[in-house]
């Protein structure tokens, strides 16, 4: 199938590591024009030279950060057709261990972080013929994960945005992916901290996970790639307002 990527104009943000890497490597792949927009780090230079696009340093924690990737995207390719607006994960913890400062993080780097980049990315998203958007989630917004109440709480306030925005910035399309146990250094991490927590080692933790999926296996970072450039592509047209789950079969809610 051809996705109709050739050309494309996209922001690909947290796009030096992980599903973000990912995400602009399948697009560049498809032939698209990307921008990576992350903290800087020779893994951002890398990942951009790699898949032929640009780098762009920025802390998208920061107030004023959104705006400087949007516009130093729009101005290095031309205009923008494609968002992925992906962020590192909130920090880990249960509501007992995490204090003020861990929410304010978690509220600054995964809910308003997005808010910014959605206001920023949304006027010049409209000046394309194929505008759309895709938000990297948690399996969280379907079922809540132990030990990471931050996820809990902002992820599915992320989904309430998305099922919000589908009227409002319509015919901008706007998507979400939900992905369960990715083997990307987030996951890791998750994996040695529950490690220490419980007292197991690293692979009792992993078999646990993997016991709960159907499929048998951690996903892959490419796996949640190819869907994600699927619904930014002209291809899903007419999908908008979803919330894909990428997990294997590991998550049995309804929709």
């Amino acid at each position: 199938m051809d996705l109709g990527l050739r050309d494309r104009r996209a922001l690909v943000c947290g796009g030096s590591r992980g599903l973000g890497a990912a995400v602009a490597a399948v697009l560049a792949g498809e032939g698209a024009r990307v921008v990576l927009a992350a903290r800087e780090s020779a893994a951002l230079h890398d990942h951009a030279a790699e898949v032929g696009g640009v780098a762009v340093p920025v802390d998208l924690t920061a107030p004023d950060a959104a705006a400087t990737a949007v516009g130093a995207a729009s101005e290095a390719l031309g205009g923008l057709d494609l968002l992925l607006i992906n962020s590192g994960g909130p920090p880990p913890g249960t509501f007992a261990e995490l204090d003020e400062a861990a929410w304010a993080k978690a509220i600054d780097g995964t809910l308003l972080a997005t808010i910014r980049l959605l206001r920023a990315a949304v006027p010049a998203l409209r000046a394309s013929d194929v505008p759309a958007i895709v938000i990297i989630l948690s399996s969280s917004v379907r079922e809540p994960i132990p030990g990471l109440v931050t996820s809990n709480v902002m992820r599915p306030g992320l989904a309430g945005l998305i099922k919000s925005l589908i009227t409002e910035i319509a015919p901008v399309r706007i998507n979400g992916i939900a992905p369960g146990r990715v083997a990307t250094e987030r996951i890791a991490s998750l994996d040695a901290k529950r490690a220490v927590d419980t007292g197991a080692k690293v692979e009792e933790v992993m078999r646990q996970s993997v016991a709960r999926i159907p499929l048998g296996r951690y996903g892959e970072p490419l796996e949640v790639g190819r869907v994600a450039a699927f619904l930014l592509s002209p291809a899903a047209s007419y999908v908008n307002g979803a919330i894909v789950s990428v997990d294997g079969g590991m998550v049995r809610s309804l929709p």
